[in-house]
C-alpha cells in the first residue's frame, strides 16, 4: 500500500526559474532585468547564477521573499509585453 505523498514544494528559486523561461532570455539578460530598481544593491552574475543552481549545489544560495517580489514585478513587465 503506498501512502499519500505531499507534491514537492515549489521554492522561491524554483520560480525564479521560471520567471526566466518564461521570458525566454539569457541568463546575462535576465540578470539585467532582476537588477533593475536595485541600484547599489545589484547582485553579481555569480551571486544570480548561485540563485540557480540546484539546492544541493555548495554554490546555491536561497533566494529571500522580498527578492522574489521584486523578480516577479521585473519579469512581468518583459513576459506582458511580449
Amino acid at each position: 500500500m503506498m501512502g499519500y505523498m505531499n507534491p514537492p514544494t515549489k521554492t522561491n528559486n524554483d520560480r525564479l526559474r521560471e520567471l526566466i523561461a518564461e521570458a525566454g532570455v539569457t541568463q546575462p539578460v535576465a540578470l539585467t532585468i532582476f537588477n533593475r530598481g536595485l541600484g547599489p544593491a545589484a547582485y553579481s552574475m555569480d551571486t544570480f547564477k548561485a540563485f540557480l543552481v540546484r539546492s544541493d549545489s555548495t554554490k546555491f544560495r536561497p533566494l529571500k521573499d522580498e527578492l522574489l517580489e521584486h523578480a516577479e514585478k521585473q519579469f512581468a513587465k518583459v513576459i506582458n509585453s511580449a
